[in-house]
């Protein structure tokens, strides 16, 4: 991004900071209509993206917008005047029937031309790409072979569906950017703004800062809650990383190992109750469920998760001698809580709004503006009204690049929807999967795999859900469990060798190999492919809490084993005998709580995984001891 200075920066200010109070006002008073509200959202995201983001990263100036850049802003401005006055218009005319004007064209054309042209300033040339690959088949779909072909779009068509439709640009994705996640965005900024990442940090080294591999596992607990408020796995690893990934290679971990451990946290931010990210949100607006049912059955699975990372880490370090921090490196927990303890209370207010069954748009917005009125409470907190200001002008500037992605996504689901592509993808599908599920999952973790390399978490959930999740359905997994799973596939798309942005972010702060970081958060993430496999073959998210609760335990009884079989420490050194045996205990394990089995072959199955992990106990028991009685043999 640039750094603006002058009128420019004066222009974006009042434009971010007006974006904001709007957004606000609305979640008190009540939104606009549709196409009012979206456009307004909309509009003065993509003018702030050209003020605030150059056209090319090496040749555009990096002080001031060009003459380009300033006439794409006004563009988009003079867009949203003529929507709004024009909006009455808009409301009266039957779609694809009556006529459009010239200008009615141009304007619709222009807002498609400046959203792409965002899109590339705030996520590259990949997302770009896919949007006008997407453009010219509802374009030229008449011309692909006969499995994907269709009638083909008109030019006129494309801007209805875009401009003037529900389903385009104006569409419930752009709605809930609007509202839902303007607001939940404003509450993470607001939280960084009075430096409770720096608390949730203290806290975090408090409780794992001195136990074996404690950096790394403050890694996990602060990566865990920052995700929870920043809404970017980027921003998660900028902000904790700068301090864990010094403190893991301080205490002996490789730079590759140290980068890839805080890309994984970072990332599983993103599934971690109560905030989880945009995706979440999205997945609630896609399946018509409230975003409160999302957040409560993903509570077990976002434990299972973090408890094999804790694993993983835990196993690399007593593999590897790691040691903790000293004690007084780390700070005091009681201290810590008391002195943020106000900043901790409008979360709890949050989950409490969202278990009452408030809308997230008024949960977010009135915990945003408790923030404010906490952090006043105490000096080291309270901001003057130049830093509020600000951190308002903040939460518009946040949302660009997430306001950028869900517009490109919002052409490619228009184009999808429109063209009949969902339906012709589920027969591709359950065509080359022979109508099996085990074939249809491996096939949408292969396109999760691909897509997961030049997409975002978001877009490649959307694109996954619009292709994938009608298979599954077919299938007879319920919607919830079928969307659940495509979200967690996508979680890797910033992991995913050989292009994962995170991982690179991460070896940046490490100072390793880019490759190397990311084929090892790989390897640590894989619980992002085996904890979705729970949701399709187990009751974990259908059932009561007990039966989660078994469920869970299980999972992290067999993933212990499939962590320590990966690392090589299982009971302590593990040869390959022991590191495949260990494999089979957690294949068995984790495959117990299957719906494919009956109870009786359920306990059956049990048993094996539990004989097998006693019987590596045993066996490294032994080999411990006769090792120990070595090295003081040897002393002696």
């Amino acid at each position: 991004m640039r750094k603006l200075h002058g009128f420019t920066r004066i222009y974006a200010f009042i434009i971010g900071v007006s974006l904001t109070l709007i957004t606000f006002y609305t979640a008190f008073e009540g939104v606009f209509l549709p196409m009012i509200q979206r456009s307004i959202h909309l509009n003065l995201i993509l003018a702030l993206v050209f003020l605030w983001f150059p056209a090319r990263q090496n040749k555009s100036p990096r002080d001031r917008p060009s003459v380009l850049d300033y006439t794409l802003s006004i563009l988009s401005i003079l867009s949203l005047f003529w929507t709004l006055f024009n909006h009455p218009r808009f409301l009266t005319r039957i779609l694809f029937y009556s006529d459009l004007s010239l200008l009615d064209m141009m304007s619709g054309i222009i807002i498609i031309v400046l959203t792409i042209e965002a899109g590339r300033r705030t996520m590259g040339w990949v997302l770009t790409s896919l949007s006008l690959i997407f453009i010219c088949y509802g374009l030229f779909g008449q011309y692909m072979p006969s499995i994907l072909s269709h009638s083909g779009l008109g030019i006129q068509d494309l801007v209805e569906i875009m401009y003037y439709s529900g389903d385009g640009l104006f569409g419930s994705l752009m709605g809930l950017s609007a509202t839902i996640l303007f607001s939940f965005i404003a509450f993470g900024t607001f939280l960084q703004g009075t430096n409770t990442d720096r608390y949730y940090m203290d806290i975090s080294l408090a409780i794992a800062g001195n136990k074996a591999g404690g950096p790394a596992k403050v890694s996990v607990l602060s990566s865990a809650a920052m995700g929870s408020i920043s809404g970017s796995t980027m921003a998660n690893v900028v902000t904790t990383g700068t301090l864990t990934i010094p403190l893991m290679k301080k205490t002996g971990y490789k730079p590759h190992e140290a980068g890839a451990i805080e890309t994984v946290a970072s990332a599983a931010g993103q599934i971690t109750p109560p905030i989880m990210g945009t995706g979440a949100f999205l997945m609630a607006e896609v399946i018509g469920v409230k975003y409160l049912d999302i957040m409560m059955v993903s509570i077990i699975p976002a434990l299972i998760f973090f408890t094999t990372i804790w694993f993983f880490i835990d196993a690399k370090a007593r593999k590897k001698g790691i040691s903790g921090l000293d004690k007084n490196e780390t700070p005091d927990l009681k201290k810590s809580i008391i002195r943020s303890w106000h900043l901790f209370l409008p979360i709890v207010i949050l989950v409490i709004m969202l278990l009452n069954n408030f809308t997230p748009f008024i949960a977010g917005s009135v915990t945003t503006i408790l923030i404010f009125i906490m952090a006043m409470l105490r000096k080291e907190t309270r901001m003057g009204i130049k830093k509020l200001f600000l951190i308002i002008e903040k939460c518009s500037i946040n949302m660009m690049m997430i306001t950028g992605i869900i517009a490109c996504a919002a052409i490619i689901v228009a184009v999808i929807n429109q063209t009949g592509m969902m339906m012709k993808s589920t027969s591709i599908i359950l065509s080359l999967s022979g109508g099996s599920l085990i074939i249809t999952i491996l096939l949408l973790a292969l396109l999760s795999y691909i897509l997961g390399m030049g997409l975002p978490v978001v877009t490649a959930y959307l694109i996954l859900a619009a292709l994938g999740a009608p298979a599954l359905i077919e299938l007879g997994i319920p919607a919830l469990a079928a969307h659940l799973t495509i979200f967690w596939f996508s979680q890797l798309s910033t992991i995913t060798p050989p292009v994962c942005m995170t991982a690179f972010a991460a070896a940046a702060i490490a100072k390793a190999n880019p490759m190397r970081t990311g084929f090892n958060a790989l390897k640590i993430g894989t619980p992002f492919y085996l904890v979705p496999i729970l949701f399709l073959f187990t009751d974990i998210l259908t059932g009561n809490w007990l039966t989660g609760i078994i469920v869970g335990i299980s999972a992290m009884s067999a993933l212990y084993m499939f962590s320590g079989s990966t690392e090589g420490y299982l009971f302590g050194q593990a040869n390959k005998y022991v590191r495949s045996l260990g494999m089979l205990g957690f294949l068995c394990i984790f495959s117990s709580t299957f719906n494919l089995f009956s109870l009786i072959e359920s306990l059956i199955i049990l048993s094996i995984g539990i004989l097998i992990s006693l019987a590596i106990w045993v066996y490294q028991a032994k080999n411990n001891s006769r090792t120990s009685n070595h090295k003081i043999e040897h002393i002696g």
